[in-house]
C-alpha cells in the first residue's frame, strides 16, 4: 500500500469508527496498512496503544486512547480517541483526531 492510500483509507476508517462509535473501521484499515503495535497499555480504566507503519521517509502512526470518565457517585462515558499522525525526521508533519463516547 502506497503512503496517500494508507493516510486516505486510515482517515476515512477513523470517521467511520466515530460515526459508528466502534473501533473495528479504524483497526482494519491499520491492518490493511501494514502498521503494527508500537506500544500498548490498557488496565480497566483507560487504554493506550499506538501502530505505527514505515512508507519510505515518512512513517505513520496512529494512537489510540480510551478513558472511563466515571467519577465516584458520577457515571461517565468512555471516551475513545483515534489520532493519525504523519511523520518524517521524527517531527508530526500533519495529524488528524476524531473519536466518540459512550
Amino acid at each position: 500500500m502506497k503512503l496517500l492510500e494508507a493516510i486516505t483509507s486510515i482517515k476515512s476508517a477513523i470517521d467511520t469508527s466515530a460515526e459508528a462509535k466502534s473501533d473495528s473501521a479504524w483497526k482494519a484499515a491499520i491492518n490493511a496498512a501494514g502498521l503494527v503495535v508500537q506500544g500498548d497499555e490498557k488496565t480497566g480504566l483507560y487504554i493506550d496503544e499506538e501502530f505505527v507503519g514505515s512508507f519510505g521517509t515518512f512513517n505513520v502512526r496512529v494512537k489510540h486512547t480510551c478513558r472511563d470518565t466515571s467519577k465516584t457517585f458520577s457515571i461517565g462515558p468512555d471516551r475513545t480517541r483515534v489520532t493519525l499522525e504523519l511523520i518524517q525526521d521524527g517531527k508530526v508533519v500533519d495529524s488528524y483526531t476524531n473519536g466518540y463516547e459512550d
